[in-house]
């Protein structure tokens, strides 16, 4: 038997998991081979507070593991990153949400990898915590407005346990403040208005917030469909009735970094230094 193939006595663990995660575990026949998201010597090496607290127990390492590091989004294994798996197999969010990110190892394990979905670890910058990309068209009107939000939002700080509004942060949209007409949703129909075009700026940040586990304190959806991020992951934004806010979960500061050039809109959330 492969040795990362425990029995119920160490699946006992499962119990500390919650909702989709403790029915992805549970869906698997008997035992589980963790080999695919785990390599004990990798997670002992990685992570200095497991080398202090547990040492090198290859059985007391997968323990850790199971019942905390899955759902913190550690690194159990070099070539699978659940932030990466995640944020490349966006179809998977709406399912298994952000609460507990067990459930997407256990998705792996059962069937991801059989199916080739992509899991390697991303080329990140330092400290990021997540990010994500959309395109947008730089000959549309609506090119100034997403290249400005992107603009405003970039560098901002977000304190442990403070609040973030998008609508505050990249100011009243007036042409006196850069923005210009451009098309936008209203009541489910295509309108013009001054910075049409700003929802996509913010609707790439709350994937970005997902992929980050950040829940939003408020969020709206579109009235009509948008084609620049998956269904169900756009984020409205109206003055003074419509915004995206988080309150930052971590217990340190983070930091929003966005940029958009050459019709490529990006925004990461990182740790900030």
């Amino acid at each position: 038997m492969n040795k990362w193939k425990k029995t119920a006595a160490l699946v006992l663990c499962l119990c500390c998991l919650s909702g989709a995660a403790a029915q992805a575990a549970a869906s698997s026949s008997g035992n589980i081979d963790y080999s695919p998201v785990f390599d004990a010597e990798y997670y002992y090496n990685t992570y200095q507070d497991v080398q202090q607290t547990i040492g090198f127990d290859e059985e007391k390492l997968l323990e850790h593991f199971i019942c905390s590091g899955m759902k913190e989004g550690r690194m159990g294994k070099a070539d699978f990153d659940v932030r990466s798996y995640m944020k490349n197999n966006l179809d998977l969010l709406p399912v298994y949400g952000t609460k507990d990110l067990s459930a997407y190892y256990y998705h792996y394990i059962q069937s991801g990898k059989a199916e080739g979905r992509t899991a390697g670890y991303p080329s990140r910058n330092a400290g990021e915590i997540a990010s994500f990309s959309t395109q947008y068209n730089t000959e549309e009107d609506r090119a100034t407005n997403v290249e400005l939000a992107a603009q405003r939002i970039n560098g901002i700080v977000v304190q442990p346990g403070t609040s973030f509004s998008f609508s505050n942060s990249i100011m009243s949209r007036t042409t006196e403040n850069g923005y210009v007409v451009a098309p936008s949703f209203a009541s489910g129909r295509v309108v013009s208005s001054v910075g049409g075009g700003i929802c996509q700026v913010s609707s790439t940040l709350y994937v970005a917030m997902t992929l980050s586990s950040i829940p939003a304190t408020e969020r709206y959806a579109h009235s009509l469909a948008v084609d620049y991020v998956p269904k169900g992951l756009d984020s409205a934004i109206v003055e003074g009735v419509k915004d995206l806010r988080f309150k930052n979960p971590y217990d340190y500061p983070i930091r929003i970094d966005s940029s958009a050039e050459n019709g490529t809109l990006t925004v990461a959330i990182s740790k900030a230094e």
